[in-house]
């Protein structure tokens, strides 16, 4: 069972962008050891298409709660907007999370005024 994901916005100054990396991390809880294969996906949300996939083994050593990192090398955003994290675990439902992708916000003009 994984307990929970935080995610927060990411900010860049242009799309499309490339990110050198991108981690997640997941904390799960197992009741049992073993091995389970996982599919990982990033996707754009407004669209369902997939930006990066992957997949992996999650190795349980022994019931209890555990931690793991997700990492995509390089990640290319094509547009803002909202974006999910899809993890499927062996014999579980998905998990989705959702973050955005913002521009960076522009600071006002400094000027001068006339009085």
């Amino acid at each position: 069972m994984l307990l929970g994901l935080y995610m927060g916005n990411i900010t860049v100054p242009h799309v499309p962008f490339v990110l050198p990396s991108l981690a997640f991390f997941q904390v799960y809880e197992s009741d049992r050891p073993g091995n389970f294969s996982m599919r990982l996906r990033l996707e754009r949300m407004d669209t369902g298409q997939a930006i990066i996939e992957g997949m992996g083994m999650l190795a349980i050593q022994k019931p209890g709660i555990g931690v793991t990192p997700i990492k995509f090398a390089p990640v290319q955003f094509p547009a803002f907007g909202t974006y999910n994290l899809v993890v499927n675990l062996e014999g579980e439902q998905p998990i989705i999370s959702t973050f955005d992708v913002l521009p960076i916000p522009q600071q006002p003009q400094q000027g001068f005024r006339q009085f």
